[in-house]
């Protein structure tokens, strides 16, 4: 519409007119004055003119004719007919039309006047403004959904790089040794991580990571975690001599600590990082907040092994402990993020630490069949990241009662 309130008036009774015109007038309307429809139709275009009255009588055709082109040209244009008490018959065809309104004339209520323009433009002014809302909601839905695309493809570029950050699985390393691990991250990114390598020709190092947290935060702090353990190798060897062995696990827990707490980002996180010697059949291993416990699975069956420490990110000194157990010619280790024990049902933690041994019991600690057995790949939407990590050695472990 124009810059300025603007009405056409269409009426051939001049007296009409003039009371109209000073009615609204009062009103903030420029009003434009026609006598007949052909002058009105010749007039109006669709948004010149907020609002239309017209008297159902007119010297060149029905105002019926005049409001039916009206309304062809611009539906939403309002209208208000003018009309006397001999033809009510005309107004109700005039709403059945489109009409907005109507005034029985002769018009002498200014009051009727005012009260039919001012409900009319305030429901035209409410249409609108519900126009540009919508306008408005669509032009943000879309830039929002902008926003979730170069998110999603961000994601899933981090999601990519996080994988090639992760070693191979399965691998073999001499003596026989596989490690293997599955990782189901809740979403694009994960929280958790592993890592293993051998070192020399007789250790195995590894370890699993769970950071607090989820998304984009956490899968930066792993990678945090796997730069700072390499960059602590180029520095010195690790794992490269059994006299030094144990001090090496606690150098990485120390280290990893130090850095989330210096990095100040509200990051803490649980740790079981270990070393085999394949030589003296031993592994070397320390923990820090895991939860559940690392499981070791023999001809005897599946137990968890002892140990406690502080979570990284949290103290300053952790009071962690290195452990050694030793290991027969067949075993498997598995470790898991706590994510896995939201898949077990149980009234409390210890229930569910229960049926998760007895399931790692019943797998053999063979990771496919754990998988199987805790369904977890049958889960659409993951309460949290969930890593299972084994390491091996042998052929299938049969328990001793199946021997």
């Amino acid at each position: 519409m124009a810059g300025r309130r603007t009405l056409l008036l269409i009426d051939a009774d001049e007296a009409s007119r003039d009371f109209v015109r000073r009615a609204l007038a009062r009103l903030g309307f420029a009003v434009t004055m026609v006598q007949s429809g052909g002058e009105a139709l010749g007039q109006f275009a669709p948004r010149l003119f907020e609002l239309v009255i017209t008297d159902l009588h007119l010297p060149d055709m029905s105002g019926l004719e005049v409001l039916r082109r009206i309304k062809q040209l611009s539906p939403e244009t309002p209208v208000v007919v003018l009309a006397s008490n001999s033809e009510v018959s005309d107004v109700v065809q005039a709403l059945r039309l489109g009409a907005s309104d109507y005034l029985l004339k002769p018009l002498e209520n200014v009051g009727a006047l005012d009260h039919a323009v001012c409900r009319i433009t305030h429901a035209d002014t409410l249409a609108q403004q519900n126009v540009e809302y919508r306008e408005e909601l669509e032009r943000r839905n879309r830039e929002l959904r902008e926003h979730v695309e170069v998110l999603q493809r961000d994601q899933q570029a981090g999601r990519l790089l996080q994988q090639h950050l992760l070693p191979r699985t399965p691998y073999r390393y001499p003596g026989n040794i596989e490690a293997a691990f599955r990782l189901f991250p809740s979403l694009y990114l994960s929280g958790d991580f592993v890592d293993y390598g051998l070192f020399g020709e007789r250790f195995v190092a590894f370890y699993l990571v769970d950071v607090s947290g989820h998304g984009v935060s956490s899968a930066l702090v792993t990678a945090l975690i796997k730069h700072s353990i390499m960059h602590l190798l180029r520095e010195r060897p690790l794992f490269s001599h059994l006299d030094t062995l144990d001090q090496d696990l606690l150098d990485v827990l120390s280290m990893i600590n130090r850095e989330l707490l210096s990095t100040r980002l509200d990051k803490h996180a649980s740790m079981f990082v270990g070393a085999i010697d394949c030589r003296a059949r031993q592994l070397h291993y320390a923990v820090a907040g895991q939860v559940p416990m690392p499981v070791m699975v023999t001809a005897a069956g599946a137990e968890w092994l002892p140990g406690k420490g502080r979570p990284l990110g949290l103290f300053e000194h952790g009071n962690w402990q290195v452990l050694r157990a030793s290991l027969p010619e067949s075993w498997r280790l598995v470790a898991c993020s706590d994510g896995v024990l939201e898949l077990i049902e149980g009234a409390d933690l210890i229930e569910r630490e229960d049926k998760l041994l007895q399931a790692i019991d019943r797998s053999r600690g063979d990771l496919d069949s754990l998988c199987t057995a805790l369904q977890v790949s049958t889960f659409e939407a993951l309460p949290d990241d969930i890593t299972l990590l084994t390491l091996g050695q042998g052929g299938p472990i049969e328990t001793e009662w199946d021997s």
